[in-house]
């Protein structure tokens, strides 16, 4: 009887001890699933023209303006990201003295201004490398021409076809917000005339992620 009991433990003791190595061992980390994003950026600095270059022989004065930018964007899984982005392009702001003739008065100098700026909205890819970000896109833009001749304000405006290229380097990142600098360039083109203008932007831009998950 005591060789029957011997035997049967010493065939249970590794089943056992299989069993309790089983319940000991540690459960596998759950599989880290890649990070998804809804972003929104906001971009603040100074722009103007680019190109063509404006002829300041008879201004008194010439500069561009304050250049603003609204960015929404998905981040997924790949390094790629699609986003749509609002902005406020100056293109030129100028004043110079112009002679103009009037009924009864005749010819007299008077104090001219004209400014110009387009509203953009713009579809593209976006790519992040690292805390650099590079993005392109196509849109509509809408250009407001301005001018005031000795108090008289007329005012046009014109919808064209426009491109986008943006760079940015987000130096701080205390997660999930990003701050850095950028820089932007447009590009325009007015339908059925040819006309080309392009204006550089710089400034800061800032990164919240509204929407933050795996």
């Amino acid at each position: 009887m005591r060789r029957l009991v011997l035997a049967l433990a010493l065939v249970a003791a590794p089943a056992v001890r299989a069993e309790t190595e089983v319940a000991a061992a540690p459960a596998p980390a759950p599989e880290e699933k890649p990070l998804q994003a809804w972003e929104v950026d906001l971009f603040a600095g100074y722009g103007q023209l680019a190109w063509p270059a404006e002829d300041t022989t008879n201004v008194a004065w010439s500069n561009g303006g304050p250049a603003f930018a609204l960015t929404f964007a998905y981040r997924g899984p790949h390094f790629t990201h699609p986003f749509f982005d609002i902005s406020y392009v100056p293109i030129l702001s100028s004043g110079k003295s112009v002679n103009v003739f009037t009924p009864g008065t005749g010819s007299q100098t008077v104090f001219a201004s004209n400014s110009s700026w387009a509203w953009g909205f713009v579809v593209g890819p976006g790519w992040d490398v690292d805390w650099f970000r590079f993005r392109v896109g196509v849109g509509i833009y809408d250009v407001v021409v301005r001018t005031e001749v000795a108090g008289a304000t007329s005012t046009i405006s014109q919808l064209t076809v426009g491109f986008l290229a943006s760079a940015s380097a987000l130096v701080w990142r205390p997660d999930p917000f990003a701050i850095g600098v950028e820089a932007r360039m447009a590009a325009l083109q007015f339908p059925f005339t040819g006309i080309y203008q392009s204006m550089w932007q710089v400034g800061l831009t800032g990164r919240w992620d509204f929407v933050h998950h795996h």
